[in-house]
């Protein structure tokens, strides 16, 4: 593979008119399982989650297969999550009526890697809760550790962390993360020991990545604050590369979901001196999810003008040649 490869994982518009918000897992076989959800228009009774995957030795991803169809209600936000007995979950939401404030936190387990899924389980929790963010699992020093779910609240646009103290079996609500414009969507990475940094995406018409942390393992968190990077009220991605430095997926924009971006910084997020865009045509680019790779890659997925989700991998060096970020243009 080159140091930037890039395709679609189905053609534009071949499976519904509407793809949207795309997530992505290594699983433990070196195998990539993408998830997202379909439909004729965002919330449509008919929005289900498919699923593709692309094998280590594959050049193309196989053909979508739908993960979740409720029956006139739609399906949305997936995440994934591998716990420590080997089952794959899948965590979404469901619709009870027709916008996101009516939706459910849901899961179901798979025993075989997503080929085949078992029953789905409510959560119970309160009506309006959302996911986007991928979990994160903090190990303790004895053994054992501590699952974090980033999640939202849609009808008071606050984050919160779903907390498991058990491998996921269940879970606990952390306290909200309130920022003035309100923010969704917490991006959470370890630093060192139980320090924690979470950048969020901002409500309203847009304006900045707010970021906030933990000193103790996710259970609270600091008053957030403004970074001087953009946000267009848009989906972000943040990961730490195992070597140490910090990999952003963003629109470079305060009002607009083009251009996407990924960035690059060593000093915790307070510089990034090398970036690369990844689209920038006169469309939507945005919710990008990023992974990296047993092979030293950095992979992302992202939706493409809302007609299908594209997969692009690259390498540290390819995005280490990139230019320094500026913010861009009012």
């Amino acid at each position: 593979m080159s140091r930037f490869h890039c395709q679609d994982i189905f053609g534009p518009q071949t499976i519904a008119p509407m793809s949207h918000c795309a997530t992505l897992v290594e699983l433990p076989n070196g195998e990539l399982l993408a998830a997202w959800f379909s439909g004729a228009f965002e919330t449509a009774p008919d929005q289900a989650i498919y699923l593709a995957r692309l094998a280590r030795s594959a050049n193309t991803w196989t053909p979508p297969q739908i993960a979740v169809d409720t029956p006139g209600h739609a399906d949305g936000q997936p995440v994934f999550l591998l716990d420590h007995h080997h089952t794959l979950w899948l965590y979404y939401v469901t619709l009870s009526g027709d916008d996101w404030t009516t939706a459910h936190i849901k899961r179901r387990p798979s025993n075989d890697l997503g080929h085949t899924w078992g029953p789905e389980e409510d959560l119970g929790l309160e009506e309006g809760f959302m996911l986007r963010s991928r979990p994160l699992f903090l190990p303790y020093p004895g053994g054992g550790g501590r699952w974090l779910l980033p999640a939202y609240d849609e009808k008071r646009w606050q984050s919160f962390m779903l907390i498991s103290e058990d491998d996921g079996r269940t879970w606990q609500i952390g306290h909200p993360i309130v920022t003035p414009p309100g923010n969704i969507h917490a991006c959470v990475v370890p630093l060192a020991g139980a320090h924690l940094l979470a950048y969020l995406r901002t409500g309203g018409k847009g304006g900045f990545i707010w970021q906030t942390t933990s000193m103790d393992g996710g259970m609270s968190w600091a008053t957030p604050q403004p970074t001087p990077l953009p946000n267009p009220n848009a989906g972000l991605d943040l990961i730490r590369l195992p070597n140490g430095p910090l990999v952003l997926a963003f629109n470079n924009s305060y009002q607009r979901r083009t251009p996407l971006c990924v960035a690059l910084s060593e000093d915790v997020g307070k510089t990034w001196r090398h970036l690369r865009v990844l689209e920038d045509d006169d469309a939507e680019f945005s919710y990008p999810t990023l992974a990296t790779t047993r092979d030293g890659k950095i992979a992302a997925v992202y939706t493409w003008k809302r007609q299908c989700i594209r997969f692009v991998k690259f390498d540290e060096e390819w995005l280490r040649e990139g230019t320094e970020w500026h913010p861009p243009q009012a």
